[in-house]
């Protein structure tokens, strides 16, 4: 991951069942970024379906996702709300 300053709020962590997605804070150099993870891209890192689970797969998964985040920012997605993919983990 290229370097984007990205620290992950653990404290943040909310499952939205609604939208299919987990959502969290992180800063990125100091400025605060809010971030979604689609339940695909769960599912795609935890090998299984995570709907009932979802929070917690995410939450065991942050080293991942601070590595997917920082894809998601670095491919330009200048948003409020970062959605991070199934290709951000790649």
């Amino acid at each position: 991951m290229a370097d984007t300053g990205l620290m992950i709020d653990a404290t943040t962590f909310s499952d939205n069942p609604s939208a299919y997605q987990v959502e969290f804070a992180g800063t990125v150099d100091g400025e605060r970024q809010e971030f979604a993870v689609r339940y695909s891209a769960l599912e795609a890192m935890a090998g299984r379906p995570v709907a009932d689970e979802a929070l917690a797969v995410a939450q065991a998964q942050r080293d991942r996702l601070a590595d997917a985040a920082g894809k998601a920012l670095t491919r330009g997605q200048a948003a409020p709300l970062v959605t991070i993919g199934e290709a951000d983990l790649l």
